[in-house]
């Protein structure tokens, strides 16, 4: 509701007014885990958070990061 104190800033926090309807989030790296978790916030404090939701960044190259120790990665050409 208008006047409703809004929730002070924490970093990995996107606060999203009531009225809409979805958020993109930004900022994610490929290859990468990540949880994220709801929870509303109004006038009267914080509800409890939502069951955690999963997922992944798959997208975004050829073959993931190379780990440390790993050996070279890369495309290789079948006909060779």
């Amino acid at each position: 509701p208008p006047g409703s104190p809004a929730p002070p800033p924490q970093p990995g926090v996107l606060t999203v007014p009531g009225e809409a309807s979805g958020a993109v989030l930004g900022g994610l790296h490929p290859w990468s885990r990540y949880r994220l978790q709801v929870q509303v916030f109004n006038g009267r404090g914080a509800g409890p958070p939502s069951a955690e939701i999963r997922f992944h960044t798959p997208e975004g190259g050829e073959t993931p990061p190379k780990k440390k120790g790993d050996p070279k990665k890369g495309n290789r050409d079948p006909k060779k």
